[in-house]
């Protein structure tokens, strides 16, 4: 294993988002992974005798304070978040710049425009799925 550089590990803290060219702060949480479908043949007998192997499928969302969703919704193609084009995602994290690195997600959209709030809420956030065309890491 190897020592931590300063002793600090990864956090939320170190994480930076980009949208759309722009720094953007309001995003409290995100999720995104990759996976591929594989599954054993089978011939004679119990056991598999070798494995096939499909498609990979990227899937992802992000929560976001409301305020900056309607920032984004105002800049849209007529006010529609859904009819915006592909874009990247980089994500930064890192706790200096030479141990910095970056996801990249690409060929993101929007897939909803949703919005919920309930009673004892002291900030209103939107949780919103993407559909991602792929994941570099």
């Amino acid at each position: 294993m190897t020592p931590l550089v300063n002793g600090v590990a990864y956090s939320w803290s170190s994480i930076q988002f980009v949208l759309f060219g722009v720094p953007v702060v309001g995003i409290t949480n995100i999720e995104y992974k990759r996976k591929q479908a594989k599954t054993n043949n089978y011939g004679v007998g119990t056991k598999p005798v070798s494995r096939g192997y499909g498609k990979e499928e990227y899937e992802g969302s992000i929560e976001i304070y409301l305020d900056e969703w309607k920032k984004i919704i105002a800049a849209a193609p007529n006010n529609d978040p859904l009819n915006i084009g592909w874009f990247d995602i980089p994500v930064l994290y890192g706790n200096s710049i030479a141990d910095a690195t970056m996801d990249r997600l690409q060929a993101v959209e929007f897939m909803e425009d949703p919005f919920n709030a309930k009673q004892g809420d002291t900030s209103l956030t939107v949780k919103l799925p993407l559909i991602i065309g792929g994941i570099n890491r």
